[in-house]
């Protein structure tokens, strides 16, 4: 006989004596099967739950509950080493109980959620996720993305269908052409019993699909749904949201950091969207100035170094700057070895502790200077034959690898 899944009958039952009816070993640890449990077994999109088993003073955890279908044994996986338990054992099995809820919050959340966006926009639910953070749907509108102010109305309706207090009934039916008596939105058929549930009237709910999972009795202790992005992922909406306590504690942890934003910029909450939109023009402003800035310093760098260079009859020039980045100083290391033959250029920037190599002698290999010895001054880094560049963790390192390579080359006498 399997096991006897009590939260069928009472989604709300937190414990329960019963028997060990099974035991085998996975992993070195006891996984043990019952005549009753309270746990749900991972499955139809929800985790399992979590929680203990006791007998007598001995307490061990359960990390995860499983079956092999909805009509077999539900196995429990223990921390207690194999051989800790054996058949005929009395024992306690309890559940996290606030963990079990905020999953039913969130599997019902996600029926009625569905069934909204079904209803509105003719949107197919085509997987579930419940995240650490976070629930997922994927709804196939055939290519199309829902818009802001849909989704805005998909949350509206069925927060108000929360609220409403709807009753939330489960129903078994022994074959899948029985369980079409009801208006599923989602046919699933499969062989076996198939449990329905059904948010609201019976013969016009809300809300009714085929699912095996644990849900509340009302829709009143969903709370709220609160919808956080809508993405395109393989053609489809993926929309992340979350129900009840955990929405909660998002909404609340984002008040904090819109309070926050708002304190920062002196400003009442609903004048940061200005606020931030001002400060992007400035900033795109300033960006702009900036690029001018660059460039001119980069022209007026350029000159100078091929005139040093020039008038040395330098074949080697190491130019620093705490200024331009290392993409800028690379291109600046461009411009100037294509207007002078036979230099090996080092530009090199204090900011990060990067060195650019460059040159224009067909006899040297910038790349293959990095590779051979930047890994000796604890440098990394790569490149071309024209061009390579090598980071450094200090200033003290970068400049013994420069030293090394002028003096490795061997060019200049």
């Amino acid at each position: 006989m399997s096991t006897i899944r009590i939260y069928r009958d009472n989604q709300y039952a937190a414990s329960c004596e019963t028997i060990v009816t099974s035991v085998r070993e996975k992993d070195g640890f006891d996984q043990i099967a019952c005549a009753e449990s309270v746990f749900y077994p991972e499955g139809g999109g929800q985790p399992s739950d979590m929680g203990t088993v006791s007998r007598g003073d001995m307490i061990f955890e359960i990390s995860h509950a499983s079956d092999e279908s909805i009509e077999s044994d539900v196995w429990h996986l223990t921390d207690a080493p194999s051989g800790t338990f054996e058949a005929g054992d009395k024992i306690i099995l309890a559940i996290d109980y606030d963990y079990r809820f905020r999953n039913m919050q969130r599997h019902l959340g996600e029926h009625m959620l569905s069934g909204a966006i079904y209803t509105l926009f003719g949107g197919v639910n085509k997987g579930f996720h419940i995240g650490d953070g976070y629930v997922s749907i994927d709804i196939d509108l055939e290519g199309r993305m829902l818009t802001d102010e849909e989704l805005d109305l998909a949350e509206h309706c069925v927060n108000e269908a929360i609220w409403a207090n709807l009753p939330v009934t489960t129903e078994w039916f022994y074959t899948y052409e029985e369980s079409l008596s009801r208006p599923v939105r989602k046919r699933v058929p499969h062989d076996g019993r198939i449990s329905v549930v059904s948010v609201g009237d019976l013969e016009d709910p809300f809300d009714c699909i085929a699912c095996c999972g644990v849900h509340p009795a009302n829709s009143a202790e969903v709370g709220l749904v609160s919808i956080y992005k809508c993405e395109s992922n393989k053609g489809m909406n993926r929309i992340f949201f979350d129900c009840g306590a955990c929405a909660i504690d998002k909404l609340s942890a984002d008040s904090h950091i819109l309070r926050d934003i708002a304190a920062g910029y002196s400003c009442s909450s609903s004048d940061v969207p200005s606020r931030m939109a001002a400060e992007a023009e400035k900033v795109s402003a300033l960006k702009s100035k900036l690029a001018d800035m660059t460039g001119y310093v980069k022209e007026a760098e350029k000159a100078n170094i091929i005139k040093e260079v020039k008038s040395a009859s330098a074949s080697v020039y190491s130019y620093s700057s705490a200024i331009l980045s290392p993409d800028e100083l690379l291109k600046l290391g461009f411009d100037v070895v294509h207007e002078v033959p036979d230099l090996l250029l080092f530009m090199i920037s204090k900011e990060t502790n990067t060195c650019i190599i460059l040159s224009s002698r067909e006899d040297i290999n910038c790349g293959a200077l990095v590779k051979d010895n930047a890994g000796e001054f604890g440098g990394k880094g790569g490149g071309r034959a024209d061009n390579a560049r090598a980071m450094f963790d200090s200033a003290e390192d970068m400049e013994a690898f420069i030293s090394h390579i002028i003096e490795a080359v061997d060019i200049f006498v």
